[in-house]
């Protein structure tokens, strides 16, 4: 049979207009999903990570190595005077060009005694006393005499504490001397933690 002239062009023409339509139809999936094949399918996000937030610092603890030196026999001047609200009271001025400290309660051998008198720990301050020059530490003494069984003492030896637990000694002991002859009465004497006023140091006797 033979060809009319022009029909090769249109056969042509028809032909591509199927090959798309065939294109089309099987780029369509039956389901409904219209994603070409080619289609970038997008990855899910990761979720940023949790960053911790970091541990408060403690708070140090206050350090007392930053203290002065303990106050001696050396750095003081001690005197012992009648008490007009107590027996006696014991004051320990810094004579020297720095502070001090008067640890815990002064160690007190009265007399002749060979041992040191009681200081009740409920007498103890909070804090160290530290002494400025100048500045005077109190501690109350209880000589506890009784009528018929006392004796008469004129003189305390005084040591110094070494520390805050009251462990050691610092420096030599000093011999004060008491208000005249004073009684005293050995097993019931008793001397406060150094205070740092006179109002704080009273022992009722």
């Amino acid at each position: 049979m033979r060809t009319m002239p022009g029909s090769r062009g249109v056969l042509a023409a028809a032909l591509a207009v199927t090959a798309a339509l065939t294109a089309t139809a099987c780029g369509t999936s039956g389901d409904g999903d219209d994603r070409g094949a080619g289609a970038a399918v997008p990855s899910s996000v990761p979720a940023e990570p949790t960053t911790a937030s970091p541990a408060a610092e403690p708070t140090p603890t206050p350090s007392r190595t930053d203290l002065p030196p303990a106050c001696t026999g050396a750095t003081t001047e001690a005197r012992v005077a009648d008490d007009p609200e107590g027996d006696l009271m014991l004051t320990a001025t810094n004579t020297g060009g720095a502070p001090c400290v008067a640890f815990g309660a002064p160690r007190l051998k009265i007399g002749d005694s060979s041992s040191a008198v009681s200081a009740p720990r409920d007498t103890a301050p909070r804090e160290p006393v530290t002494l400025g020059p100048g500045e005077s530490a109190y501690a109350g003494i209880l000589m506890a005499w009784e009528p018929d069984d006392y004796v008469t003492v004129d003189k305390v030896s005084l040591t110094f504490a070494a520390n805050g637990a009251g462990r050691g000694t610092a420096g030599p002991p000093v011999t004060v001397a008491l208000p005249g002859r004073t009684p005293y009465e050995e097993l019931d004497a008793e001397v406060t933690y150094w205070q740092r006023s006179r109002a704080d140091a009273h022992v009722d006797g």
